[in-house]
């Protein structure tokens, strides 16, 4: 157990030594924001057109989340993937989007959380749902 406090101890010093106060925590990381644009948060309907695994036809009601010029993030009934296409329609100013879906979270028993990239930047389909921006 010498040698852990030791260790511990060491680590101290050397922190100490590069001017690190003692009371910063260990083990954290700051990750940089890989967004190439602001994201704005919004409480807007969207209509979901795809395909199911199956190859069914699917047209569902969505919640934009927050999105910027590269894509978005909502709230959708239907389970999708990793990798499948999407066609968004914003309800407010009647835009169609294609997009790619990059990951899917479980929200609860009824939605997921999806996050969506578009192929081209498109600043102008979430603009009328926009609420506030965030970076």
């Amino acid at each position: 157990m010498s040698r852990i406090f030791e260790a511990i101890q060491t680590a101290r010093e050397m922190r100490t030594m590069n001017c690190r106060s003692g009371s910063d925590s260990l083990g954290q990381m700051e990750l940089p924001d890989r967004r190439i644009s602001p994201r704005s948060n919004m409480f807007g309907g969207l209509y979901v057109y795809g395909r199911s695994e199956s190859g069914d036809v699917f047209y569902e009601p969505a919640t934009a989340i927050s999105g910027n010029a590269n894509g978005g993030v909502f709230l959708l009934a239907v389970p999708v993937a990793e990798g499948q296409e999407l066609v968004l329609f914003n309800n407010s100013n009647a835009q169609e989007q294609m997009c790619g879906v990059m990951g899917v979270r479980i929200r609860d028993i009824q939605s997921s959380e999806v996050s969506v990239s578009f192929p081209e930047p498109n600043s102008n389909f979430w603009t009328p749902m926009a609420m506030a921006q965030r970076s």
